[in-house]
């Protein structure tokens, strides 16, 4: 990494934890389209891990409800941890089209407004196959939004749960990936103290969407977030294609 690309990560991790201030989640998606545009893949990730981890125990701990989320995520968070966990090791040149391909499937969900409705019956027997292909994808671009966030947003739970529920679930899968990143020498030296100073941009990010929440229509906010995930997903994929 040359210090025009550490520079470039940490004003992204500001950028990304103020979008995740103000609407709650983005900050490694944001962060790994971003810097994937001028780095390694495989940097990017490796830089989200430490933010990730501290940004989502903070999620996790507000609420409550920890334990009754943990006895109820379970079957999702144990597949996917441990999918994330084997699957880095395939994270290869290809990986950029699946990341291309997850931006613009979240972002057009969201653009379209489509959310799933998920009966309570189906729960336990969609938990472990979505947790398996979530880690999947998580292992190869670092990030389980497809098809996780789809399905606990068609989950019966009140708003204020599912945030605290997808800190719960996000605080697993990164510090699966945080392991996953050590035990494949991903994560060294250099790579493990950007993303340690990465934290406080990211923190600080967070600090200031919290804050400006209450001037912005987070509504406006959040579908031009979408819209920028969309194009550059679509950027990634056609810059890798030709």
């Amino acid at each position: 990494m040359t210090t025009e690309h550490i520079l470039l990560a940490l004003a992204v991790f500001l950028v990304a934890g103020t979008v995740k201030g103000l609407v709650g989640l983005g900050l490694p998606t944001i962060t790994i389209a971003l810097t994937s545009l001028v780095m390694p893949l495989s940097d990017t990730i490796a830089l989200v891990a430490l933010p990730t981890v501290i940004s989502n125990l903070w999620q996790a701990a507000v609420g409550g409800q920890f334990r009754r989320i943990v006895r109820r995520q379970w079957p999702l968070i144990v597949p996917l941890a441990v999918t994330l966990y084997v699957t880095m090791w395939t994270v290869g040149r290809w990986a950029f089209l699946v990341l291309a391909a997850v931006l613009v499937i979240y972002s057009a969900l969201g653009l379209f407004r489509i959310r799933l409705h998920i009966h309570a019956d189906l729960e336990r027997l969609l938990a472990a196959p979505i947790g398996v292909v979530s880690g999947f994808v998580a292992g190869l671009v670092g990030v389980p939004v497809i098809p996780l966030m789809p399905y606990l947003q068609g989950l019966d739970i009140k708003p204020a749960e599912l945030v605290q529920t997808l800190g719960v679930v996000l605080c697993a899968t990164s510090i699966s990936l945080t392991i996953s990143l050590l035990q494949f020498g991903l994560l060294d030296g250099p790579h493990a103290l950007v993303s340690a100073v990465a934290v406080v941009p990211a923190l600080a990010g967070m600090f200031v969407g919290t804050r400006i929440r209450l001037r912005l229509s987070v509504e406006q906010f959040r579908l031009a977030v979408l819209w920028a995930l969309l194009l550059t997903g679509l950027y990634t994929f056609a810059s890798r294609l030709v």
